[in-house]
């Protein structure tokens, strides 16, 4: 089978989606024998490089404006590809299902390309699922958008998965949900192992000492909630002194949580970082004592599931996909907008070597048994089989 993904941002881009579209479009290439593009934007990282081949995917990318400074409810960077269905008609009109990845950038002119030029099948995985409790703009943006341009993209695709069961019951109108299924995201548990250890993480991040370290992963925007985890480790710092915070991201938010940290006393404890080579990332992990992730908001939560392949004990919040990747066997869930309740749990867990050992271990049998891509891999194969 030959599927087109479309997603406006890809490799050496790596976030969320990114990754997904990678780790399982590599395994259906090697493991099921699909034939895979990728239809993407020029970004500055990929220096101008047309077309490429990474691990099995025919990447191709399209001229477009780079946007980096955007309004809050569109979380940067952003493309603008003006030939993209022109591209999309006239050169990669030959596969068997176009997978959208980012129902916020495609537009009519794209649905219309697939099913009324091309005449063929088209898949949407919703990874942002509806937002909610976010921020005032945020939510009502994003609902406008969903009830209007979205609504027509869902009524256009002949099929929709979703990464939680949480984001296809906020995102998707119910009378389109028998066309649904969760399809959840993953980790390469082999990769992201705790048998890899965590050489130099310490002194690359200028810890010297052996305290305990609390670590985050994830865009610096309001979404992420890091000024919470902040406040809450303010608190930690109270009973355990050589305590350490690593966020591991980058975003507009980096000089607000950096003067955040200094007017909580607590900016010599406070290390932001970006730029990890994805093989050394799994370290990073494995030198934390807690993964912690008090968003406002996930549809699901990628780095949760990193984190829990390097058998992490994790604290969250209860919200969206996040309740249903983390068990209460491997980690514990606070509400969100409350970083007294973050602190709290925090402690207890690091106050209890025994209880952060049986988390850990029960995070990684369920990273195994349940989100390893290979299994996801399965799933994405199941849903394109089921379209022809």
């Amino acid at each position: 089978m030959k599927v087109c993904m479309l997603d406006p941002l890809f490799y050496p881009y790596f976030g969320g989606t990114e990754k997904v579209v990678l780790e399982v479009g590599s395994r259906l290439v090697r493991d099921h024998g699909y034939e895979i593009e990728v239809l993407t934007s020029m970004i500055p990282q990929a220096r101008g490089v047309k077309r490429e081949d990474i691990r099995g995917l025919h990447v191709h990318r399209t001229p477009s404006i780079y946007l980096e400074r955007l309004p809050s409810f569109l979380p940067p960077p952003f493309t603008i590809s003006p030939v993209l269905n022109w591209h999309l008609v006239l050169s990669h009109g030959r596969a068997d299902v176009y997978h959208i990845h980012n129902r916020f950038w495609y537009q009519w002119g794209t649905l219309a390309s697939v099913k009324m030029l091309l005449r063929k099948k088209l898949m949407l995985t919703i990874h942002n699922a509806r937002p909610t409790g976010i921020a005032r703009d945020v939510d009502f943006w994003g609902g406008f958008y969903d009830d209007t341009f979205g609504r027509l993209m869902f009524d256009a695709c002949d099929r929709i998965n979703c990464v939680s069961r949480a984001a296809l019951e906020a995102t998707v109108p119910e009378d389109l949900r028998a066309k649904c299924a969760v399809v959840y995201n993953g980790v390469d548990t082999d990769l992201f192992s705790p048998e890899r250890g965590s050489a130099g993480v310490r002194e690359s991040l200028g810890i010297r000492d052996s305290g305990p370290i609390i670590m985050s992963n994830g865009r610096l925007i309001t979404q992420k909630a890091f000024s919470h985890l902040l406040e809450a480790f303010a608190g930690v710092k109270r009973e355990f002194k050589d305590a350490h915070l690593v966020i591991v991201g980058k975003g507009p938010l980096k000089e607000e949580l950096t003067r955040q940290a200094s007017d909580l006393g607590i900016l010599d404890s406070f290390v932001i970082t970006t730029g990890i080579p994805e093989d050394r990332l799994p370290l990073f992990y494995n030198a934390a004592d807690i993964f912690a992730l008090p968003s406002l908001y996930e549809a699901f939560g990628v780095v949760l599931c990193e984190a829990l392949a390097c058998g992490k004990p994790i604290v969250a919040t209860a919200v969206g996909g996040i309740r249903e990747i983390v068990s209460e066997e491997c980690g514990m869930l606070v509400e969100p907008r409350d970083p007294a309740a973050l602190e709290k749990t925090l402690l207890l867990l690091l106050g209890d070597d025994a209880l952060r050992k049986a988390l850990g271990a029960a995070s990684r049998k369920r990273a195994v048994e349940k989100f390893d891509w290979s299994i996801i891999a399965k799933d994405w194969d199941k849903s394109y089989k089921a379209l022809s």
